[in-house]
């Protein structure tokens, strides 16, 4: 149902699965050798060895298997995640998710794969929201996992763990166990382990039920960023070196549309970093000329400038990235 109300998979679509040997990529392998002679889908493997525990090479084995069962090309990749995370300062689930998208789309691009399928679940989805709320998310924190985003799609993304784990022993298909899913000290499996149990005891069915609130709050989202979008071509225009902005024009909107026109214009800025401007721009225009500031510098180099005060008393601001270019 998920493939066909998202158009997940369009028929004579050349797809690359992505399959750990756990669970939920098992299952994803199964359900697309099911459904892919009947929308003319052509199917590929990738694993990537991360090279972390003394069973990746066992898992690596198990999954050259199940792809020599189903008489399907696979592709292995061996990568060093630890010393990657090193390099790059980076947290070794950080540094793995990196290589992994990066290893995937590669391989996709090399294949002709018009789609890279995923394992996600209900449950992974559910997580991820919970993630996104202790580090202080805005609406789309709440999305959770979508079911497709480019070519990256999800189809068991409605499904929950324990569904899957019993169609896969009704079937009589084996996978794999991670034992890294038991070291607490990554937060998602903290919450897997400690949290997620207790949203259960409250409502069983707690992961369907944040689907269908992710659904929602999805729509509205959507709604808001398009309306953030043409507020922004009223307040904002082009020029060779960034962005003008009427700062009143912008200012006159609510704190809502404000904080996603900000992020429009800057992309990749935190909720601190966006309030951050937002009081920097409310200054300046209470202040006008007697401001003392008429310059703030963002970390990576975007800088936002007071020009002098246009015609009619209105102040205009420049925004220009690192190097002199604007978004």
């Amino acid at each position: 149902e998920t493939v066909e109300l998202e158009g997940l998979l369009p028929e004579g679509s050349r797809v690359l699965v992505a399959v750990s040997g756990g669970a939920d990529s098992v299952c994803l392998l199964e359900f697309l050798r099911i459904i892919a002679p009947r929308r003319g889908l052509t199917l590929a493997g990738f694993h990537l060895n991360h090279r972390l525990r003394p069973a990746a090479h066992e898992d690596e084995r198990f999954v050259r298997t199940l792809f020599e069962q189903a008489r399907l090309p696979l592709k292995v990749v061996r990568s060093d995640v630890r010393g990657y995370a090193r390099r790059h300062r980076l947290g070794i689930e950080g540094a793995g998710r990196e290589l992994r998208y990066r290893h995937m789309g590669a391989t996709a691009r090399k294949l002709g794969c018009q789609r890279v399928a995923l394992g996600h679940t209900a449950d992974d989805s559910l997580e991820t929201v919970l993630l996104n709320i202790i580090r202080g998310t805005g609406l789309t924190g709440f999305r959770g996992i979508p079911a497709r985003r480019e070519y990256y799609v999800r189809p068991l993304i409605e499904l929950t763990r324990v569904e899957i784990e019993a169609w896969l022993c009704a079937q009589g298909v084996a996978w794999r166990e991670d034992e890294s899913n038991r070291d607490e000290r990554y937060a998602r499996n903290l919450l897997r382990r400690r949290v997620i149990p207790v949203l259960r005891e409250l409502r069983p069915n707690a992961a369907v039920a944040a689907r269908r609130a992710a659904r929602l709050i999805a729509d509205e989202d959507d709604c808001l960023e398009e309306e953030a979008r043409a507020a922004l071509s009223t307040v904002a225009r082009r020029v060779r070196s960034g962005a003008r902005i009427d700062l009143a024009a912008l200012l006159s909107y609510n704190i809502c549309l404000k904080r996603r026109m900000v992020r429009r214009l800057i992309p990749g800025m935190d909720s601190s970093g966006v309030d951050r401007i937002l009081l920097f721009l409310t200054a300046m225009q209470e202040q006008g000329p007697r401001h003392s500031a008429a310059k703030l510098v963002l970390p990576g180099g975007t800088r936002l400038t007071r020009l002098s005060t246009a015609a009619g008393g209105r102040t205009a601001i420049l925004v220009t990235r690192k190097g002199g270019h604007g978004r």
